[in-house]
């Protein structure tokens, strides 16, 4: 009788005790302007992350199914930065990007490169495309973690490179020789 009441007792204890949560403190480093917002978003899971790529520039991360949490800021040029609470100990991987125009959405150039600036967690890189769910992971145990991610931007391209592309492909209005 004893030890099934201390089993009880034991039992209650310990459900009685609050589900391990801990947090993850981001830092999103080398915003380039004042202008649009900055778009977070965390996935549990590889599907929905790969899916957030896939429509990152059709439907943005804000309406996102497949993300776990997300949040959106002003943007402010330099470094800014947002805590995520009562996260249960896990991997999870972080998608920003700089939603200069303020559409909802990365925007893309024809060719399907980023036009606006964007990161992942560990400041993953993928070779010819977007970093897989493994490599932008980020594990959270019950203490929590502290992270930054560098936002990419594309080249802005120089006088030299213009100059170039004026005589490779012709000034506007001026006649063809």
């Amino acid at each position: 009788m004893i030890i099934r009441l201390l089993g009880a007792l034991i039992l209650v204890s310990l459900l009685a005790l609050p589900a391990s949560a801990a947090e993850l403190r981001l830092t999103v480093k080398g915003v380039r302007s004042d202008r649009g917002e900055i778009l977070i978003a965390l996935y549990d899971n590889a599907e929905g992350f790969a899916n957030a790529i896939a429509k990152a520039a059709t439907r943005g991360l804000v309406p996102d199914t497949g993300r776990l949490i997300g949040t959106s800021m002003r943007a402010k040029a330099g470094t800014q930065s947002t805590v995520f609470t009562q996260l249960p100990p896990g991997r999870y991987a972080v998608i920003v990007f700089h939603d200069e125009n303020d559409n909802g959405r990365l925007d893309k150039d024809g060719f399907g490169v980023p036009t606006e600036g964007y990161g992942f967690g560990n400041d993953a890189q993928g070779l010819l495309g977007s970093p897989v769910f493994d490599a932008a992971a980020i594990a959270i145990s019950d203490v929590g973690v502290s992270t930054s991610i560098s936002l990419i931007y594309p080249r802005e391209p120089s006088v030299k490179d213009e100059s170039e592309y004026d005589q490779f492909i012709g000034k506007p209005n001026e006649p063809s020789r």
